[in-house]
């Protein structure tokens, strides 16, 4: 009993963790955030799959990177359809800037992602 529970908080938290390129000084680095891969409840959920066409792996909900354009593929789940759709996004990041990916949904689908500032 005791070792589905741990795996279960194990998953979890892991979908904390952030993705850091190599060479970027955290006081530079902008961080972008969508939501964790396992996600009770929440209407509408963003899970970022690439940076800049390189894979980011599913237990990162977050990735630190350098200034400038960025182009991102995150997948967008509407939870009261089931619906699921892949979306791009391409931002111009500022030196420590803190940013949120959105999900701009109706109950049946997501129209479109949107990375917000914190």
């Amino acid at each position: 009993m005791r070792r589905p529970i741990v795996l279960f908080v194990a998953l979890i938290i892991s979908g904390c963790a952030t993705y850091r390129l190599s060479g970027v000084p955290g006081t530079v680095a902008a961080r972008v955030t969508a939501d964790p891969v396992i996600s009770a409840g929440l209407p509408v959920r963003v899970v970022l799959r690439q940076v800049d066409g390189r894979p980011v792996d599913l237990r990162y909900s977050s990735a630190d990177l350098p200034p400038g354009r960025h182009e991102f593929l995150v997948d967008c789940r509407v939870a009261e359809s089931g619906s699921d759709s892949r979306h791009v996004v391409t931002a111009e990041l500022e030196p420590g800037g803190r940013y949120r990916f959105v999900g701009v949904a109706t109950s049946r689908r997501c129209e479109t992602v949107e990375l917000r500032p914190r």
